[in-house]
């Protein structure tokens, strides 16, 4: 892994669409708003964007922590903005603040996103041995 800069950022901007919205499946439909987990999901991607230019060849990065703290609205069809902002890194984890902001300019939440950033010969190992162990299971 190379050094990351400190205060290095990136952004990802996605529109809100009516996938989106609050959707709880079984429970069906709540709030038709930008949902917390979609919030999640594009924090996450946000961070992933901070360690692609420094990986390593042979390297890739998982995600292990996704903190969220979602203070505020955006309807389907606006815009939203994630600033992700380089932390700090701990050994092989790296640790990434998140701001996400409407495009009124509200924000709307922040939080955090940590990944490991291993070989990824390793990383591919640990998915193959979870689909053998998944695999040889006993029918239920």
């Amino acid at each position: 892994m190379q050094v990351i800069p400190e205060g290095f950022t990136r952004t990802l901007t996605v529109t809100v669409t009516d996938e989106m919205t609050v959707n709880f499946g079984e429970l069906g439909r709540l709030h038709p708003v930008y949902a917390t987990y979609w919030m999640a999901r594009h924090f996450e991607e946000a961070g992933r964007k901070i360690i692609l230019p420094f990986l390593e060849d042979g390297e890739g990065g998982i995600g292990t922590q996704v903190d969220v703290t979602h203070t505020a609205s955006a309807l389907p069809g606006m815009q939203v903005t994630v600033t992700a902002t380089f932390e700090r890194m701990d050994g092989r984890r790296i640790v990434a603040s998140m701001v996400a902001v409407n495009e009124l300019g509200d924000e709307i939440g922040r939080g955090h996103t940590t990944q490991m950033v291993l070989p990824q010969a390793r990383i591919d190992a640990g998915f193959d041995t979870l689909r053998a162990r998944w695999a040889g299971r006993a029918p239920d």
